[in-house]
């Protein structure tokens, strides 16, 4: 489904109804390289995680999902500082 939304003079653009009954009220903005989108969020967002890669962190705490997070991102930094070092 596609839908034109333009935006008033204080940059405001409506979700219509019938889409914010399915999706919610609140939503994150990604801007992309060409595009913008807009991501539902669910009350919960550790719950919204969960629902998105399924069973995958059933068994682990929410200390031990952020640490996890935080170690990737760490090692992604790193990756990234390496890589442009080497140029």
């Amino acid at each position: 489904m596609s839908r034109i939304a333009e935006a008033d003079d204080r940059g405001r653009i409506v979700v219509p109804p019938d889409i914010r009954e399915r999706h919610g009220e609140r939503y994150r903005i990604v801007e992309l390289d060409d595009s913008v989108e807009l991501i539902p969020l669910r009350e919960d967002s550790i719950e919204g995680l969960r629902a998105a890669v399924g069973d995958a962190l059933d068994e682990k705490s929410i200390a031990e999902i952020r640490r996890e997070a935080r170690d990737a991102a760490r090692e992604d930094a790193i990756g990234v500082v390496a890589a442009t070092e080497r140029r």
